[in-house]
């Protein structure tokens, strides 16, 4: 984070990632599969910040917009 007020967030996304890489283990130690699918899993979890959406149906929907306006 930049700036001290982002380091809240920062360190969420953190305890969110240790459910599947336990302190003290290096990534190194899990396959590229494994990790997008960390990825899948954290980006399907719904966001207060987002209105309780996942991040996926936030991008997917904002994609959506950007498209419409190209047309």
């Amino acid at each position: 984070p930049y700036s001290s007020y982002e380091r809240a967030k920062n360190e969420r996304h953190n305890g969110m990632l240790r459910k599947f890489v336990p302190k003290g283990v290096s990534i190194k130690c899990f396959r590229f599969e494994q990790i997008l699918s960390f990825a899948d899993k954290l980006n399907g979890l719904p966001r207060k910040l987002l209105n309780y959406k996942t991040p996926e149906e936030f991008f997917d929907e904002n994609l959506d917009k950007i498209y419409s306006n190209q047309k």
